[in-house]
């Protein structure tokens, strides 16, 4: 931990500003505990730098959902790799292992020497008592990251005086669950409701509750397999109900929320922040940039170094509105126009769920996006609600109605029995001579909302892509194209009864524990794709290893010649890659600390 601790002395307090809603400064002077923590602005600079390691490209800025969370619904398409964390043939040495092991532990020393000095300030009560509890819970949350990406790691609970301080042993991984759970529900009662903020980056009520149900949910599965944590997540889980949560009725657009800046906290109760400060870039974000849809500088560049699997695409039924957000249906061209895929071109799409053609914030830079990322949606809560009450109880209605609310949502449906546009078919692409899509209308037919894209092929429509069926038709509306400089193209809409259609869970779902157990898991995988949870589900089930050799012997068989080295990662998982290596430079210098089993 030699470099952790050097590196914590030699930046003191000074901490850049990553929660931008409360602190758009933080101090530029070296200053020592003694001279600082006097008042609010010093506690909110020095509470910035906890909350600010949350922003950086070891950790939500890109490793802890791109490398460090690669599973059976995605894999790195970056042929060219052949060792990395997140092809699971790496050695100790690995930087973004050790990076992110190195800010867990920067983040934990910021909190425990606020945590150390908040007595000082004179301030607020209410505000210093939030903050404190702020703290607390930060810090408990950086040591769940490090227990569940390496097990046994050290318990550090006071702030680091000297450089000498080096040699720390393993803490047993139940100690260190303990001390999590303790810090994170006395800072349930410290810190401030939801509801006192517009924006979703602050550590708020809501917030703890929901990752305490998360804490406890993996508490309930491996390693520990404590049973009774599952009455705890249930506890929790319905804390955050009672809160006043509820779903974005749009799936899609709490994705675009996030391109754009916007806050919907009734749905996303966290989520980390990344902005521009003086027209450049204030923190390393790169969602939509590593991931997303692979673009050029017309749309906002972006790698899409993540695809999909088939596995993952054949998952989704074909009513599923997530399956065309969550997974790109289109590419774009040098001219940033939509080029639809078609069926057999899978392994081509990417992990689509946060695109740059939505993002507001401008400049767009070319290796950094001001795109937000989620830490806890209330759909999350909700399904964890469920696996616990199912665990306890077995399929209750409140663990189904729980799913089935997720269900609705994915399947556009809505409180009304009236009729949504289920597709569009094209009846004449028209003429030759379109030079760009045009824009697709829908009127009459008693309903609104249905939008679609229209794609070219040689100068004709052929081919559209509804990304909203809209709501209440009584009959189909009229289709009409504009502009794109051609003429003659025509189209009509084909209507289902999405809306009183029974996309709920069914009987053989729900009939056993065990049917149930699948249906809740399975719904997981659609709802919270490439939301850096998937590795975690799949560990704490005890199934990440079978599912990834499973996984390898599909892709080896069944993909296209140019794709199947997307099988890498999951031909490389060993038993040991439930959990990462502890870093080589750590071992070197704390001489008590044990490396992992395998490792």
């Amino acid at each position: 931990m030699k470099r952790i601790l050097y590196s914590i002395l030699i930046s003191g307090l000074v901490m850049t500003s990553s929660c931008k809603k409360f602190l758009d400064t933080s101090p530029t002077d070296f200053l020592s505990p003694k001279n600082f923590y006097r008042n609010e602005a010093d506690i909110n600079a020095a509470l910035n730098g906890v909350y600010d390691v949350l922003g950086k490209s070891s950790t939500y800025g890109r490793n802890l959902y791109f490398e460090l969370d690669v599973a059976d619904d995605s894999f790195i398409a970056l042929s060219s790799w052949t060792q990395d964390a997140g092809l699971y043939n790496y050695n100790p040495s690995d930087l973004k292992i050790t990076d992110t092991w190195t800010a867990m532990y920067n983040g934990i020393n910021r909190a425990n020497m606020l945590l150390e000095n908040i007595s000082k300030a004179s301030m607020d009560p209410a505000k210093k008592r939030a903050a404190e509890g702020e703290a607390l819970f930060l810090r408990a949350y950086y040591y769940f990251i490090l227990a569940n990406n390496w097990g046994n790691v050290p318990l550090k609970l006071t702030a680091t005086a000297s450089a000498s301080e080096v040699n720390f042993p393993n803490t047993p991984y139940k100690t260190v669950y303990q001390q999590i759970v303790a810090d994170m529900e006395k800072a349930a009662d410290m810190v401030f409701p939801i509801a006192n903020y517009t924006y979703g980056s602050r550590v708020t009520q809501s917030v703890v509750w929901g990752i305490l149900a998360r804490v406890n949910l993996k508490m309930a599965g491996a390693p520990l397999r404590d049973a009774s944590r599952y009455a705890e997540v249930k506890k929790w889980a319905e804390k955050v109900r009672a809160a006043g949560h509820s779903l974005n009725p749009d799936y899609k657009q709490v994705f675009i929320n996030m391109c754009q800046n916007k806050y919907d906290t009734k749905e996303v109760i966290w989520e980390v922040e990344f902005g521009k400060k003086n027209g450049t870039q204030d923190e390393e974000g790169s969602v939509g940039s590593i991931n997303g849809i692979a673009a050029n500088a017309n749309i906002g560049y972006s790698y899409g170094a993540k695809h999909t699997t088939e596995k993952y695409y054949n998952s989704f039924d074909d009513n599923d509105l997530r399956r065309d957000w969550n997974i790109g249906p289109y590419s774009y061209d040098t001219n940033g126009g939509r080029v639809a895929y078609t069926n057999i071109q899978i392994y081509n799409r990417c992990d689509a769920k946060w695109r740059r053609e939505y993002e507001t914030t401008l400049p767009k830079f070319n290796g950094t996006t001001s795109i937000n990322f989620p830490l806890l949606r209330y759909s999350d809560v909700l399904l964890m609600l469920a696996e616990a009450e199912n665990e306890m109880n077995g399929p209750t209605q409140t663990a189904i109605d729980a799913v089935n609310e997720v269900k609705r949502r994915a399947h556009g449906k809505t409180l009304n029995t009236l009729e949504l546009v289920k597709s569009v078919t094209i009846t004449n692409g028209g003429t030759t001579t379109y030079t760009s899509a045009p824009t697709v209308t829908f009127s009459g037919g008693g309903g609104t909302g249905a939008v679609a894209t229209a794609f070219l092929s040689a100068g004709k429509v052929t081919a559209i892509y509804l990304t909203n069926p809209g709501s209440g038709y009584t009959s189909a509306p009229t289709i009409t194209f504009s502009g794109g400089a051609g003429s003659g193209a025509a189209a009509i809409a084909v209507l289902t009864k999405i809306a009183s259609s029974n996309f709920d869970l069914t009987q053989a779902e729900t009939t056993t524990k065990e049917d149930f157990r699948a249906a809740i898991r399975k719904e997981r995988s659609l709802e919270l794709g490439y939301e850096g949870l998937r590795r975690f589900d799949l560990i704490r089930w005890g199934q990440f290893y079978s599912t990834m050799k499973n996984l390898a012997n599909e892709i080896t068989t069944t993909a296209p010649a140019s794709y199947t080295y997307a099988a890498k990662s999951a031909q490389n998982v060993s038993e040991k890659d439930t959990l990462f290596a502890i870093p080589a430079l750590e071992l070197s210098l704390n001489k008590v600390i044990l490396q992992n089993k395998g490792w």
